[in-house]
């Protein structure tokens, strides 16, 4: 720059001045219209953000309802559980059906089974029931065959030969009985035998 240097110093400041304003006005410009992409940008990115914000409402609304679902379906079952809980306790620990179950399976082929009955004591405690069995036998031992089976069985106790008398139009020795025990609610079931 020697042809410069005849020039008056203050013009040459002014002129490495306005030369420095132009570059700051560039720099500043370019860094406004960083600012300002940017700035759009960061918009795109927003509503980018919030669109996924939705998105992820929308389903954890979806998760709600199936959770919903879940937690109905839990006090429905409960409900079940609670009414079979109330029908087991309704159920009797020990059923006619059973009691018969167990006196066929404890009177032998010589004795014929007439009549059963079955009683609750009053009030009923659920503690025992008392059974009454009438048939015939072939002869006192098939009485005693009877007696000794029933008290065999683990349900019933205090079993008692109530009436054994013979027949008077039957066979010679042929008797007709009455039998009565007591059945524990509580007691286990019988085995079933090898003729069922």
């Amino acid at each position: 720059m020697r042809e410069l240097e005849f020039l008056p110093e203050e013009y040459l400041r002014a002129r490495f001045q306005r030369r420095i304003g132009f570059v700051r006005s560039w720099l500043l410009l370019a860094i406004g219209l960083a600012m300002v992409l940017y700035s759009f940008q960061m918009g795109t990115w927003v509503r980018d953000a919030r669109a996924e914000l939705v998105a992820l409402r929308g389903s954890g609304t979806a998760v709600a309802a199936e959770i919903d679902k879940v937690r109905m379906l839990r006090a429905e079952a409960r409900g079940y559980n609670d009414r079979l809980e109330r029908l087991e306790a309704l159920r009797p620990a020990v059923t006619v059906t059973d009691i018969l179950a167990d006196v066929v399976s404890a009177v032998p082929d010589a004795a014929v089974l007439e009549c059963l009955d079955v009683t609750a004591p009053y009030p009923a405690d659920g503690t025992f029931l008392t059974v009454r069995v009438r048939g015939t036998a072939e002869s006192e031992a098939g009485v005693t065959a009877v007696v000794a089976g029933l008290d065999a069985l683990p349900r019933f106790t205090g079993t008692v030969l109530v009436e054994s008398k013979l027949l008077d139009d039957a066979p010679a020795g042929r008797r007709a009985f009455a039998i009565e025990a007591k059945v524990l609610a509580g007691a286990a079931r019988t085995p079933p035998s090898d003729q069922e």
